[in-house]
């Protein structure tokens, strides 16, 4: 099993890590999926995802795409996405992954800082927590 802190690690690079490792048949547990970043403009990255939750379906507003809100549930929906669709290994794969917000008790020990960070990166970035409370996220501290 491996667990990544998602502490100032970067978004994406997490993910393809994550999803390289279970097509491969491993466990993945991401703690702290809230502190993860995104680099950009966050303005742009928050508008992004916003434009994307406002998009119906004029037919049926029910069949619109759904984006959670939740940063955990957040990585699990981008993840599912770099995975394969049709294929039972696919299913497999996102059954082995798990999300956290915060630390655990049970993984306190055992998490492993990500080897890129947002220290590393020369532009800004948002993280995953503010981008999904700026879409409606409603956290209790």
């Amino acid at each position: 099993m491996i667990v990544i802190n998602g502490d100032k690690a970067i978004f994406g690079r997490v993910l393809a890590f994550s999803a390289k490792k279970l097509q491969d048949g491993e466990d993945v547990v991401v703690v702290n999926a809230e502190k993860t970043v995104i680099s950009g403009n966050p303005v742009k990255i928050v508008a992004r995802y916003y434009a994307k939750r406002g998009i119906t379906n004029k037919g049926n507003p029910e069949h619109a795409p759904k984006y959670p809100l939740r940063p955990d549930l957040f990585l699990k929906y981008i993840l599912r996405g770099m995975l394969p669709k049709k294929k039972a290994s696919g299913k497999k794969a996102r059954e082995k992954f798990k999300a956290f917000l915060g630390m655990p008790k049970e993984f306190e020990g055992k998490a492993q800082k990500f080897y890129k960070t947002s220290d590393d990166l020369s532009i800004s970035f948002i993280s995953l927590g503010e981008v999904c409370k700026k879409l409606g996220w409603k956290h209790s501290e």
